[in-house]
């Protein structure tokens, strides 16, 4: 085939690349290009971070959904390509995901049902911009933006209609958030802003 051009790849790095890297580097890769997740998170982001976690954890105690911490991969792709060519490989601070069939032994394949991410000085502009399209285009059911420094959480809700999402609804420490995929779920933002 002398003379044919190279085809050039779709996507800088996928998820065979990202599974095969040995470093002791956590990284994400969306749409291929990859994402240095270090240095390690405040003590502030993980004190949060452990205080969502056992909300959700109590609260679907018994129930049909699940709840996981990062690190935990999550593959987005983008139609139905095998798992070594998914372009996207994130690790959300939290995640619920009430459909086991997109569970497996290296983390999950296809969107959660909710996404936190606590907002940290390295990853902000990142959670802010790029994974709210991410998630939006993903249809993630809800994704909350956790600010530390504000004490306050943005709670974004997938609309089926527009299929965007709506207006991020925002709770600020003294509020009691309510999750939108689960209307008894109620969770204390004192608490969960206190610092200990």
């Amino acid at each position: 085939m002398a003379g044919l051009p190279l085809k050039k790849p779709k996507y800088e790095f996928t998820y065979g690349d990202y599974y095969k890297w040995d470093d002791d580097k956590r990284w994400e890769l969306i749409d291929g290009i990859a994402y240095d997740m270090t240095p390690a998170p405040l003590r502030v982001h993980q004190e949060i971070f452990v205080k969502l976690l056992s909300e959700f954890a109590n609260y679907l105690k018994g129930k049909e959904c699940k709840v996981y911490g990062a690190p935990f991969d999550v593959r987005l792709p983008e139609g139905d390509e095998a798992d070594d060519d998914v372009p996207t490989v994130v690790q959300p601070d939290i995640l619920v995901v009430c459909d086991k069939s997109k569970l497996d032994r290296r983390g999950m394949r296809g969107a959660p049902d909710l996404i936190v991410e606590i907002l940290s000085e390295h990853t902000s502009k990142k959670d802010m911009t790029v994974k709210l399209d991410l998630y939006e285009r993903h249809r993630v059911k809800e994704y909350w933006i956790v600010n530390p420094d504000g004490k306050n959480i943005m709670v974004f809700k997938f609309d089926n209609k527009s299929k965007k999402y709506k207006r991020p609804e925002t709770y600020f420490a003294g509020d009691v958030l309510k999750a939108g995929i689960f209307k008894d779920l109620k969770i204390k933002l004192d608490d969960v802003f206190k610092e200990d």
